[in-house]
């Protein structure tokens, strides 16, 4: 069986954010506001895909599997557990933004000026929001892996 036209929902994942925040740090050429929030919005709607299949589901398996080998690292899965919540939330206020500024892109475009505002808005809070999410994306893996290799102590 050919493993290569397989890929893991981590390196979907990380294809997903990549292409977003490329798509966001990308030079806005003066007349090219259209293209480019064309290109921010498809790369935002798999990212944002991405991003909620596995808050709501592989982070939900793996919080469980943590659990079971690991009781003491319940507080651990309650803080990644809260932090996806977060990270849902914030998703939808990206998600806001971009369909707004795609909304209103015909009319800030001959307004350059008035675009980058909105841009700037756009592209600082991405970026912020890509951040959060890799670093979401360690933590559970950390976690995860502290579960199955943890040294529980000498047995007797």
């Amino acid at each position: 069986m050919n493993n290569l036209s397989q890929t893991s929902p981590e390196v979907e994942l990380k294809s997903a954010v990549d292409a977003f925040e490329t798509s966001l740090v990308r030079p806005l050429v003066s007349g090219e506001l259209a293209p480019w929030i064309q290109e921010v919005q498809h790369s935002w709607n798999e990212a944002a895909a991405q991003i909620h299949y596995h808050s709501k589901h592989l982070h939900a398996r793996q919080y469980e599997a943590i659990a079971e080998q690991d009781p003491e690292l319940l507080p651990r899965v309650d803080a990644l557990r809260a932090e996806d919540i977060a990270l849902e939330e914030q998703r939808e206020q990206i998600h806001q933004l971009v369909m707004r500024i795609a909304q209103h892109a015909p009319k800030l475009e001959p307004d350059e000026e008035k675009a980058q505002k909105h841009i700037k808005s756009l592209v600082d809070d991405g970026m912020k929001f890509i951040a959060r999410v890799r670093k979401q994306g360690v933590a559970v893996q950390t976690w995860y892996l502290e579960a199955f290799n943890r040294d529980g102590g000498a047995v007797d």
